[in-house]
């Protein structure tokens, strides 16, 4: 079955586009479609149609989202792959990869210095289009309260609730957090508003990594304009409101077998010792509140991993795979730091669908 691909603006094909996304991202309006494809804040947006050649139906897409970091001081402008989108009865590799091929043959003709992707499904086809693995993310799961695990294995409410007790106590006694506490001089905020301090923060603190730049524009547009969900804010701040980290998540999306979970979409932080008491008071607020796990997605320096798991986190595996394709007119950019994951800061921030 032949299969033909065109450029086109993501107005272009509206009705077709959103439709395709709706059968196969289940995103059942054109609300999403506009934050998505037309309210980028680092410009313009790319896009790729996969045409059945017989019929010329649209049977399959991708984009390339404009986005910018902050590396070594200066902008850098980059692109990310977004999701291929193909309906289940064309997918096969034909139509995925001149796709694939499509975008990154376009790539000279624009000033991003590389292109990264993430996929699930679709690491073959990143792979056949010469596109460089950097790492895999990983998923963190923190339990705090356990009776909900305990309802297969207990059946009386009275001796699943006391095992519980017990159980919960422990897990709070190991974690990291009954050791860390919060000074006079720092102060946890529920209701910050998205306002610049939050981009000086990034600005000063992210010189070497490898992260889309949270500026109060970019950070307004994922969390306070995404139609889909409520995303809630906590920072942390000293006497003089100076911003020292923040945390962006959401209660009970990520929830799995009945529990009630706090998802984290998104960190940033001066230091360790500001992340260090940051989870530790999100963490008792999330107790407070009655969650019963906190998960998050994380790719990104091994430090963090390891402060988590201080914290009681346990990783499970991820099936979130990052790729690399380098412009080859800037072939001057030096690839072995953006090909090593102790640089990256990637969380749900990035991950739009």
């Amino acid at each position: 079955m032949g299969y033909s691909i065109t450029q086109a603006q993501p107005s272009d094909d509206q009705e077709e586009l959103i439709s395709l996304i709706n059968r196969n991202f289940d995103k059942n309006d054109s609300q999403w479609f506009d934050w998505s494809h037309r309210q980028n804040p680092f410009g313009q947006n790319y896009c790729w149609l996969a045409r059945e050649e017989a019929a010329g139906k649209l049977i399959g897409s991708t984009g390339l989202l404009s986005r910018r970091m902050n590396y070594q001081g200066e902008p850098l402008y980059f692109g990310q792959a977004e999701a291929i989108n193909i309906d289940p009865e064309h997918r096969s590799a034909q139509a995925a990869i001149k796709l694939q091929r499509a975008l990154v043959s376009h790539l000279p003709e624009t000033d991003f210095k590389f292109v990264y992707g993430m996929t699930e499904t679709a690491a073959a086809v990143f792979q056949r289009c010469r596109y460089k693995k950097v790492g895999t993310f990983q998923h963190w799961v923190m339990p705090l309260r356990s009776e909900y695990k305990l309802k297969n294995k207990i059946s009386n409410p009275l001796v699943r609730k006391g095992a519980a007790t017990f159980v919960d106590l422990g897990l709070r006694l190991y974690s990291l957090e009954s050791r860390t506490f919060l000074s006079p001089r720092l102060k946890t905020n529920f209701e910050a508003p998205f306002d610049e301090r939050f981009h000086d923060l990034f600005t000063r603190h992210s010189q070497d990594l490898i992260t889309v730049e949270r500026t109060r524009e970019f950070l307004e547009w994922r969390f306070c304009q995404e139609p889909t969900s409520r995303f809630q804010i906590m920072t942390l701040e000293n006497r003089d409101q100076e911003l020292l980290g923040y945390i962006v998540y959401v209660i009970g999306e990520t929830g799995r077998n009945g529990d009630h979970a706090a998802g984290i979409q998104d960190f940033f932080y001066k230091d360790e010792s500001a992340l260090k008491t940051m989870l530790a008071a999100f963490i008792q607020q999330c107790r407070q509140i009655g969650m019963d796990t906190i998960v998050m997605n994380f790719f990104g320096r091994q430090e963090i991993g390891k402060l988590l798991s201080r914290f009681g986190f346990f990783s499970r595996k991820s099936p979130i795979q990052v790729f690399v394709y380098q412009n080859p007119q800037f072939s001057d950019l030096q690839m072995d730091t953006i090909l090593d994951q102790e640089h990256w800061h990637l969380t749900n921030a990035e991950l739009l669908s």
